[in-house]
């Protein structure tokens, strides 16, 4: 089980649990347009868990990817998505910690108005560590995660 400190909870309290599915948002858009993601049926019930990568796309382009996520039905079944602690900075865009709190917010809210058409009111949990960060929580895709918005934990089993 790993504690929440630090995380941010937006839906319903309530708690969840399923097979996780996703990665990097954007191999998983990139694998959308090469029509390789299961179908919306296959996903149904499942927890997304997806993060953000090192190039640090702006939140309009994150907008965009989960959009499309929402578009292809991959949202209307999801109870709850896992979202990693976005990267805010690199050696290339070196942002300040005042830019790196607003690159992050940014990407949050992108988030929530892109799910909010297409899918159920689902639990979504922000600033997990995992993906493109330091340190890197580990969450297995395709193993089971509960997602517990009462207490404000999740537990994966591998």
């Amino acid at each position: 089980m790993y504690p929440s400190e630090g995380w941010r909870w937006h839906g319903p309290a309530r708690v969840v649990q399923g097979r996780t599915w996703g990665g990097c948002l954007e191999i998983v858009h990139w694998l959308m347009a090469t029509d390789r993601v299961p179908s919306a049926a296959a996903l149904a019930g499942s927890v997304l868990v997806v993060e953000t990568s090192n190039e640090l796309p702006p939140a309009q382009e994150v907008f965009r990817m989960v959009r499309n996520l929402g578009e292809r039905g991959l949202l209307a079944g999801c109870p709850a998505i896992v979202v990693g602690r976005p990267k805010a900075w690199n050696f290339d865009r070196r942002l300040s910690v005042p830019e790196r709190l607003a690159w992050a917010e940014e990407q949050r809210a992108a988030i929530l108005r892109a799910v909010g058409p297409y899918a159920d009111d689902p639990v979504v949990v922000f600033d997990v560590d995992l993906g493109h960060t330091d340190p890197q929580l580990i969450v297995p895709y395709g193993g089971e995660v509960r997602v517990d918005a009462v207490e404000r934990r999740l537990a994966v089993r591998y």
